[in-house]
């Protein structure tokens, strides 16, 4: 029974390394995490965002949200105009169970299956589909 629990611990740990690069095949012991960092102008707008990694980024028909966490952990939901007729907004995120919500009071935005949700002291004003995005510039 002990040697099941050790051989499905030690399979996970195999699948968790599989998101890791040696770089150097000759080197098996000498890996990384792979990382994207947060494209600079909406890190230069986040608090401590200087050494930024993106997390996720979508499109809209014409917005585009970009969530980052910063080197001390903290998430953030930027969202703006994919034609930035305006200076886009940064605000603290939190992950849910199934993606993502970010407040600026009275608002909140809700990133979850393929949609974000848009609500208004409570009351929803709308529902835009989302396309993931590799990374905005």
């Amino acid at each position: 029974m002990g040697l099941v629990v050790v051989f499905g611990l030690l399979s996970l740990a195999g699948r968790a390394c599989d998101s890791f690069d040696s770089g150097d095949s000759s080197k098996d012991d000498a890996r990384t995490v792979r990382s994207t960092p947060c494209p600079e102008r909406i890190a230069a707008r986040l608090p401590g965002g200087a050494d930024a990694e993106l997390v996720e980024a979508f499109r809209t028909k014409n917005k585009q949200i970009t969530l980052c966490r910063t080197a001390s952990g903290s998430l953030y939901y930027f969202g703006e105009f994919s034609d930035r007729r305006e200076q886009g907004i940064a605000m603290k995120a939190e992950e849910t169970g199934d993606g993502y919500t970010a407040r600026n009071d009275p608002y909140r935005y809700e990133v979850h299956d393929g949609v974000v949700t848009i609500y208004q002291s409570g009351r929803q004003i709308g529902e835009e589909s989302l396309t993931p995005e590799p990374s905005p510039s």
